[in-house]
């Protein structure tokens, strides 16, 4: 009994042996082929080159100039190492080669099989001189590599941007960054980033042992996407010019009034250049920290008080409401009285009696205080809301500001406190909390000269993609029928005698506008008498609007001006917006009968 109980137990014990035998060596061959084949074959991924950005007439706005990185081998010996930066110093003196050794150690790695570069953007005329000394030493690896360019600098800086070195969260939002190293930072090169960047192409190939490649199984190239811009780099620069030379620090949009973006200027502004290798401690401070904020893109995030700019808007809220008769004629001295103060008009002695058409022509402050009491904080607001106010206009760049529109809620919400009548009265005229971008103001100004909420956009083209421009009807049917009425009050602005910017204009171009003049600081009620604005500390004048479209009968454009600290809007904007009118008529963007 026990010699059967051991001949099975040696059979079964045989038998699990002989299967084992079998899947490992029959039935798992297929398994351990396809492992062998996947450990044999290797996808190497190429980076794409960045998209080159274009202006409308296909200027190139930012390119790839072709530039050569240094690079060594990895898992080096130091004397390898030390032999490989002392050949290298032979031709380029003034490298630092202990820096350049830290640099090798930090990304030397064991899982790390590609070359580290240690030396960005050679130029090509030396690479050329000093490739045939460095060839002679196989562990120096020599790599064609991109700059960015941004040939008209800070012309366009505030609308393209600019590329830098890629930090970690760039790394982990797009694969095909950790191939390119740089990421979009601000502008266009940074709203559209994932597009810019391209599609990394792939390469299958055969390895041994020693990770050689001996065969190629396919090939994928990589894809690079360019942009077109709706942007007229000769205009842009004819403006920043323009500001530049009289030292006007500022804003200017030029828009058409479907919301196609031709110029939108900043001034001051910078090199975007500089950051594109990595900007130095005291120039990135020197810029921090400048007076005039060239790094903030003012169009889209300067935020100011609009002043008289939104009056037109307001005049349209209050011709449609059923509470004000636009045709009537108001009493407006130079001041209304509420309680124990005094809200002056900007006029001392006033405008005696006043209907909508010369309440926006002449910009009558008493005017709107009434039409602010009549209508309340809370209607002018939720109105100028649905009109592109306090809201961000959806623009196709980053840091775009919402501006604000105050109204009850708002400052229970903020202040824990009620909202008081005088707070109206201020806000009416474009002052107290309010806030606006040039570009809000623009895109209203659209709204009055065309019927429809313009989305303004910056990006004409990706590749074959056109845009199309969005417009939204926001309007009611009632505020529709006023609509030419306030469009007449706004060509009174610029044509008619005593229209505050008309002895200020001078182009080819019949205009409607408005001017604005945002005060930055309040004036106490015990002054009497107003300083003039040239009389006083730079930073305690007010700023300057003027927003105007044009064609008067038949809108084309839209150019909204600010001078930060510019005193009165005609007096600041009126020759820029004049020059910038006939430059549109003679370039063709303006048809004239």
């Amino acid at each position: 009994m026990r010699t059967k109980i051991v001949l099975v137990i040696i059979f079964m014990f045989y038998s699990v042996l002989l299967f084992r035998m079998y899947n490992l060596s029959i039935a798992s061959n297929e398994k351990y082929l396809r492992l062998s084949l996947k450990n044999r074959e290797k996808t190497i991924l190429m980076s794409p080159v960045r998209g080159v950005i274009y202006d409308r007439n296909h200027k190139p706005l930012a390119y790839n100039e072709l530039r050569f990185d240094i690079a060594l081998k990895p898992h080096l010996k130091k004397t390898e190492i030390l032999e490989s930066l002392n050949d290298i110093n032979s031709t380029l003196s003034d490298i630092n080669i202990t820096k350049l050794y830290e640099i090798y150690n930090k990304e030397n790695s064991p899982y790390n099989h590609k070359p580290i570069v240690i030396i960005k953007y050679v130029s090509e005329d030396l690479i050329y001189k000093i490739q045939p000394f460095l060839s002679l030493n196989e562990n120096i690896i020599i790599k064609p590599s991109y700059l960015r360019k941004y040939p008209y600098k800070e012309v366009l800086s505030n609308i393209l941007g600019y590329v830098s070195k890629a930090n970690a969260k760039d790394l982990k939002r797009n694969k095909t960054i950790e191939l390119t190293q740089i990421s979009g930072k601000r502008g266009i090169e940074k709203f559209y980033d994932d597009i810019l960047q391209g599609t990394a192409g792939e390469k299958r190939v055969i390895i041994n042992a020693k990770n050689e490649i001996l065969k190629e199984i396919s090939f994928k190239k990589p894809v690079s996407h360019s942009l077109i811009l709706t942007v007229d780099t000769a205009l842009q620069k004819k403006i920043y010019e323009i500001l530049q030379k009289e030292n006007k620090k500022g804003a200017v949009v030029v828009m058409r009034t479907n919301g196609e973006i031709l110029s939108l200027v900043s001034y001051p502004s910078y090199d975007n250049n500089l950051f594109v290798k990595g900007i130095d401690y005291k120039t990135w401070n020197n810029l921090l920290h400048n007076i005039y904020h060239p790094l903030l893109n003012k169009p889209i995030s300067g935020i100011y008080p609009p002043g008289s700019t939104v009056k037109p808007a307001e005049g349209l809220i209050a011709a449609a409401s059923k509470k004000w008769n636009p045709w009537k004629k108001i009493y407006c001295p130079g001041y209304l009285e509420i309680g124990n103060r005094k809200f002056r008009d900007w006029k001392e002695e006033g405008h005696g009696y006043v209907d909508l058409i010369k309440a926006i022509k002449r910009s009558v402050d008493v005017y709107y205080y009434k039409i602010g009491l009549m209508l309340g904080i809370d209607y002018i607001a939720s109105n100028l809301k649905k009109m592109g106010f306090g809201k961000k206009t959806g623009i196709d760049l980053p840091n775009e500001k919402e501006g604000l529109i105050p109204d009850k809620k708002w400052k229970v919400r903020k202040y824990h406190q009620p909202w008081f009548i005088g707070e109206t009265l201020n806000a009416v005229i474009g002052q107290g909390y309010f806030l606006a971008t040039p570009l809000q103001v623009a895109v209203n100004t659209a709204l009055i000269a065309s019927g429809k909420l313009p989305k303004p956009y910056i990006v004409k083209q990706i590749d074959s993609n056109k845009t199309k421009p969005v417009l939204k009807d926001v309007l009611t049917k009632k505020q529709k029928k006023y609509l030419a009425l306030v469009r007449r009050g706004m060509w009174a602005v610029c044509n008619a005698p005593g229209g505050t910017a008309t002895s200020y204009l001078n182009t080819k171009v019949t205009i409607a506008g408005k001017t604005g003049t945002a005060q930055v600081y309040s004036i106490p009620q015990e002054v009497k008498k107003r300083k003039r604005e040239d009389e006083l500390k730079y930073f305690h004048r007010s700023h300057a609007w003027l927003t105007t479209f044009g064609p008067y009968k038949k809108p084309q454009v839209v150019v909204t001006v600010l001078i930060e600290h510019g005193g009165h809007g005609g007096y600041a904007a009126g020759e820029i917006v004049s020059k910038i009118y006939d430059y549109l008529v003679e370039k063709g963007f303006i048809k004239l009968k």
